[in-house]
C-alpha cells in the first residue's frame, strides 16, 4: 500500500527543538500514555486551545486510541457551514511519517479514474514505479484488472484487485491497440515535477508544468532544485507567461511554496508578505512572517493560470493565497480543498502529534478559505488526455485565456455525474494535504 494512501487532509510545520514546548500535565496518569501526551500538547499548543476543557473532565483515558483522542479535540474547533473547521489533527508512526516527507512510496505507480460507467482511465502515473517504467500512460483505457471488467458495475471488485500487490492489467492506448502489463508493488520515489513544456501563443512563450507536491528529499532542497531546472529552462526560452498544474498537489514544505512563489511573482513583490503564520496567543511571540524573495531566474511575471481541484489543498493555497494580492491569478477547474491551517510534528515515543498550531495569512490579512477557493473557469479532469497536452480540456482552457484574454465560466462545463464521483472518491487514493514550515527558534 502507498504511503500516500494513509492520510486524511494536513497542514505541518516541522519540529526544530520542541522540547521547550511544555506538556500540560493536569491529571496525566502516573504511567506515560501515548493518549495523556497527546492531549497534553493539544491543550499547550492547539490553534484553539481556549475551547479545551481541562484533561480531568475530557479523560484522555477513556479513549481507545491517541488517534481518537486527536479526532475528538477537532470537535472543540469552531462548527462553521455544518463542519468542524479542524478536519485534520492526528497522530501517526514516525517511520510511516518520515518515508512521507521523503517522497517514498510502495505501490504499483499508477492511479485512475472513470469517465463513464465502461470507460476507466489512467489519471496519473509516476515514472521511477512499475508502471512507469513499462510505459503506461496517463489517458490509456483500462479494459481489465486480473480479469474483472474495468466498469462501474465493478467497483467493489476492482478496489479488491487494485490493493493486491500483482496486477495484469489490459490496457487500451489511444491508437485502439492494446497492452497487457504485470504490474507490482514496488518502492520508488515520487517524481513531484511533471511534463515541462513550452507554447507559443501569439508570439509569446507560454510555460507549463504538472507540479504534484511541496515535498521532498532533504527538507525539499530536491525538489527547489528540480523547480530551478525548470525555471532555468524558462528563463532561456524566455516565457512570458505561466500555466501552472497543481490539481492534484497537496502540498508539502512551507519553503518550496514560498520559493515557487518568488519564481513566480513581479519584481515589485521582493520583500513584501508572502504569508505569515498566526499561532494561538500563548506562542502569539512566535509568529513570523516570509516575504517573497528575488531570485536570478524568476520570470517576474504579472500573472499566472492555475489549474486546481478538490485535490488542491494546503502548501498549494497557501501559494494562491499568497500571489493573489501582488498579481493576477486566474484558477481553472474546481474548488480547492480549503485548509489554511498547520501544524508542528512533536515527537512523542514512537510517533509524531499533530494538533492544528498555526492559522495562514496572506499579506491582506486573508486566511479564512476552509471552503476553498472557487475558481475562474469550471473545468472537469480531462482523464483522456495526458498532463501537458494543449488538448486537455484544463490546458486548452488556460491556453485559450492567454490566446484570448477572455476566461469564462459555463454553467454547461462537462461534469461528471455524482455515481461515477462517487466511485472515483473510492477508487482513487488519498493524497497528503500538507504545508511544512520550520518552528521558530527557542520554541
Amino acid at each position: 500500500m502507498s504511503y500516500k494512501t494513509k492520510f486524511l487532509a494536513i497542514v505541518f510545520i516541522s519540529f526544530v527543538g520542541l522540547a521547550s514546548c511544555k506538556k500540560n500535565t493536569d491529571a496525566v496518569s502516573a504511567t506515560p500514555d501515548l493518549r495523556d501526551s497527546v492531549y497534553a500538547y493539544s491543550q499547550d499548543i492547539y490553534l484553539w486551545s481556549d475551547n479545551l476543557p481541562t484533561a480531568s473532565i475530557f479523560k484522555p483515558l477513556s479513549y481507545p486510541t491517541a488517534d481518537s483522542v486527536m479526532k475528538k479535540v477537532r470537535t472543540y474547533s469552531p462548527f462553521v457551514n455544518g463542519k468542524y473547521q479542524d478536519r485534520w489533527s492526528f497522530v501517526i508512526e514516525k517511520s510511516v511519517w518520515d518515508n512521507v516527507v521523503s517522497g517514498n512510496s510502495i505501490d504499483t505507480g499508477a492511479e485512475y479514474g472513470f469517465v463513464a460507467d465502461t470507460d476507466l482511465r489512467v489519471k496519473l502515473v509516476y515514472s521511477q514505479s512499475s508502471a512507469g517504467t513499462q510505459g503506461v500512460k496517463r489517458g490509456w483505457k483500462v479494459l481489465k484488472f486480473n480479469g474483472v471488467d474495468a466498469t462501474y458495475a465493478n467497483i467493489s471488485q476492482l478496489n479488491t484487485e487494485l490493493k493486491k500487490a500483482s496486477q495484469t492489467v489490459i490496457f487500451q492506448k489511444p491508437d485502439g491497440s492494446q497492452q497487457t502489463t504485470n504490474l507490482t508493488s514496488v518502492a520508488y520515489k515520487s517524481d513531484y515535477v511533471m511534463n515541462s513544456k513550452v507554447f507559443t501563443i501569439n508570439g509569446n512563450n507560454v510555460g507549463y508544468f504538472a507540479f504534484d507536491s511541496f515535498l521532498g528529499s532533504n527538507n525539499g532542497k530536491a525538489t527547489t532544485d528540480e523547480l530551478d531546472k525548470v525555471f532555468n529552462d524558462f528563463k532561456d526560452k524566455n516565457v512570458t507567461e505561466l500555466v501552472l498544474d497543481l490539481r492534484y498537489n497537496g502540498g508539502g514544505y512551507g519553503s518550496v511554496s514560498s520559493y515557487l512563489g518568488s519564481l513566480i511573482a513581479p519584481a515589485s513583490a521582493v520583500g513584501k508578505v508572502f504569508v505569515s503564520s498566526v499561532h494561538n496567543k500563548r506562542y502569539s511571540q512566535y509568529n513570523r512572517t516570509d516575504n517573497f524573495k528575488s531570485l536570478a531566474n524568476s520570470l517576474k511575471l504579472s500573472r499566472v493560470s492555475i489549474i486546481v481541484n478538490k485535490g488542491t489543498a494546503s502548501a498549494s493555497e497557501e501559494l494562491i493565497n499568497g500571489l493573489k494580492p501582488i498579481m493576477t491569478v486566474k484558477l481553472i477547474g474546481n474548488t480547492t480543498h480549503g485548509k489554511p491551517v498547520g501544524y508542528y510534528a512533536i515527537p512523542t515515543m514512537n510517533r509524531y502529534v499533530f494538533p492544528v498550531a498555526v492559522k495562514n495569512v496572506n499579506s491582506v490579512g486573508f486566511s479564512d478559505f476552509f471552503e476553498g477557493f472557487a475558481v475562474d473557469k469550471v473545468q472537469s479532469d480531462d482523464i483522456t488526455h495526458d498532463l501537458g497536452d494543449p488538448q486537455e480540456a484544463c490546458l486548452k482552457s488556460a491556453l485559450d485565456y492567454i490566446k484570448t484574454g477572455v476566461l469564462q465560466s459555463s454553467p454547461n462545463a462537462q461534469r461528471i455525474n455524482t455515481s461515477l464521483q462517487n466511485a472515483n472518491d473510492k477508487i482513487t487514493k488519498e493524497r497528503m494535504k500538507v504545508t511544512v514550515f520550520d518552528l521558530p527558534r527557542g520554541m
